[in-house]
């Protein structure tokens, strides 16, 4: 029995190496790649070459100094190069993060009152308007961005950080995550504070918000990381290269003809890094929350 238990569980470790592996090599591909030059230097000749990254095997020995990749030494210049190839970089970092805290906070506030509406308060067809809400999650994006593209060019709203930020500033995968939560919260904290006087507004305040730590923390992380990532609704309510957020500046890196993959692969590290940092930060409360969301339908 212990030996059966003994070799499950190192075949358990080694599936999820495996996987470690293949999920980690992608960034550790992408990490390389930003730091090799464009051109190398022949030492025999003294000439310039362009490095090809595209080579098979690729030559890449990381246990010198410097460390040789691609046939080149590996160098962090690329990393200030991209703000010298498109000015407009730092400009799009900030666009990013205001586009990002914004969706945060304004989902976590509507999503929040909504969430306890639905688990808490009694009013007319509240499941009928919930499930209402939820239908909705299954229309495609596709469907409804054009009536929002028109309905902000008829409020003025295009290429402008409200037009950017409004439409997106609550979500119903947030009010039915928040929903989950407040439903499998205790009842009893919220009627002691009632039988002490306490209205809806002061209770929800007082007593269910700061217990919804976990939730409110994990869709904070979803909302931010969505908006860090999103493309498409940049895309079309933004207009100058002023208003534009990282993950259309990334096309800036090419051409028609080439792409500058060492700088692209730069940008794209650095644009990861905020995602990574805030995910490794706030992990245990993914499982928290969904520990608490999973027991109730």
């Amino acid at each position: 029995m212990r030996r059966k238990l003994k070799i499950s569980f190192i075949i358990s470790y080694l599936i999820l190496i495996v996987y470690a592996v293949v999920s980690l090599f992608p960034f550790i591909w992408a990490f390389l790649v930003s730091t090799t030059p464009l051109n190398g230097i022949d030492p025999a000749t003294g000439e310039k070459f362009g490095v090809d990254i595209m080579q098979w095997p690729p030559n890449i020995n990381l246990f010198r100094i410097p460390p040789k990749v691609f046939g080149v030494n590996a160098t962090l210049e690329n990393y200030k190069k991209i703000f010298e190839v498109v000015p407009y970089y730092s400009r799009w970092f900030l666009n990013t993060v205001i586009y990002a805290l914004a969706l945060t906070i304004g989902n976590v506030i509507l999503d929040t009152l909504g969430g306890y509406a639905f688990a808490r308060l009694k009013f007319p067809l509240r499941n009928f308007w919930f499930i209402l809400f939820l239908s909705t999650m299954m229309v495609p994006f596709q469907v409804t961005m054009i009536p929002q593209y028109n309905l902000m060019v008829k409020l003025g709203l295009v290429n402008t950080y409200p037009g950017l930020i409004i439409p997106k500033l609550t979500s119903v995968f947030g009010l039915f995550l928040m929903r989950q939560f407040f439903l499998n919260f205790p009842k009893e904290l919220e009627e002691a504070a009632i039988i002490d006087g306490a209205g809806i507004f002061k209770t929800f305040f007082r007593i269910a918000l700061p217990n919804a730590r976990p939730a409110v923390t994990a869709l904070s992380i979803y909302t931010f990381l969505g908006a860090w990532n999103d493309f498409i609704w940049p895309l079309i309510i933004t207009s100058s290269k002023e208003m534009y957020t990282l993950t259309m500046g990334l096309n800036f890196f090419k051409t028609s003809y080439y792409t500058f993959w060492q700088y692209m692969m730069a940008a794209t590290i650095l644009m990861t890094i905020p995602m990574i940092i805030i995910f490794l930060s706030f992990q245990n409360q993914f499982v928290e929350t969904g520990r608490f969301s999973s027991l109730k339908g």
